[in-house]
């Protein structure tokens, strides 16, 4: 059984959500939830931080993961109610608190890869602006990305690919769990050295079923990998590390890795495994490529 850990860095503070928030618990008179979001506005600490508790988890079981940052540069704007999501609560790439976090990261063996903004999916330049800049943090090249929102058109991963991405990991369900398009395998798009791995298994998707459900599904899903020699790619977001707003969503993340390690599994950094992916399939590729 092959594993890849991975999570999407969205967003770092809370901005528009403390409000929103609250609303929900005043809402539902959850006077618990209320006094929480007050305090939590008023307190100097970040609840959307906690690198520092999955560094400290992962390091407890031995395993490494994949962090894809963002560098989302749409402005807010008070008519574009749509965009307020992406304008507010976006982070700065080059806050030197951000800087500090990806090159403790980088330097200590997890890897870092590029979180596209929302419209660099199709759009070259700001794609080749992130992945500079993001280059320019960790002096060395980068060699993978995941698109924002899993935004995906026909041109996008010749886009990657031009740009000197060798891997992608894009494809997948933003509001469900399992293979698109019954995409099991890792593949090449191109019949080239470029290969996408598939997305499996999203947090906020996993967590909205209920725990017999998703633990099931869980179960079918390892089935079918295990079965196709496929490699199970998980996304939880860094913010839903907090108990407080995120319940069980930590430790859903352990238990699922607990259980992995138990059944003898094989995690891999996404770079490290694109390398023995390619390994195994150089052979066939040069062969399609003759024929």
């Amino acid at each position: 059984m092959l594993v890849a850990l991975t999570h999407d860095v969205d967003r770092t503070k809370k901005t528009y959500q403390y409000g929103s928030q609250f609303l929900k618990s005043l809402k539902t008179k959850d006077l618990a939830k209320m006094k929480y979001h007050i305090q939590n506005f008023f307190s100097e600490n970040n609840p959307y931080w906690n690198f520092n508790e999955i560094i400290r988890i992962e390091e407890s079981y031995g395993v490494k993961s994949t962090f894809f940052f963002l560098n989302e540069s749409i402005k807010f704007n008070p008519f574009r109610i749509s965009d307020w999501k992406l304008s507010l609560g976006r982070y700065k790439i080059n806050d030197p608190e951000i800087v500090t976090m990806i090159n403790f990261l980088d330097k200590n063996g997890w890897e870092i890869g590029v979180h596209g903004s929302f419209n660099s999916y199709k759009n070259m330049d700001l794609l080749e602006k992130e992945k500079k800049f993001l280059e320019k943090i960790v002096e060395h090249k980068i060699i993978g990305t995941r698109q924002h929102y899993l935004n995906l058109n026909d041109t996008t991963w010749r886009l990657h690919k031009e740009l000197g991405f060798l891997y992608d990991s894009t494809w997948g369900f933003t509001r469900n769990i399992g293979f698109k398009d019954n995409k099991i395998q890792p593949f090449f798009p191109f019949n080239d050295k470029f290969a996408v791995f598939p997305l499996t298994i999203m947090d906020v998707c996993y967590m909205k079923f209920p725990k017999k459900e998703r633990w099931r599904k869980f179960m079918k899903i390892i089935e079918q990998i295990e079965k196709n020699n496929g490699i199970l790619v998980l996304n939880w977001h860094q913010r839903v590390f907090n108990e407080n707003e995120f319940p069980d969503f930590r430790n859903e993340y352990m238990k699922i890795i607990e259980y992995l390690l138990k059944n003898k599994a094989i995690f891999y950094k996404l770079g490290d495994f694109y390398k023995e992916f390619i390994m195994l399939n150089s052979k066939r590729l040069q062969s399609e490529k003759i024929n």
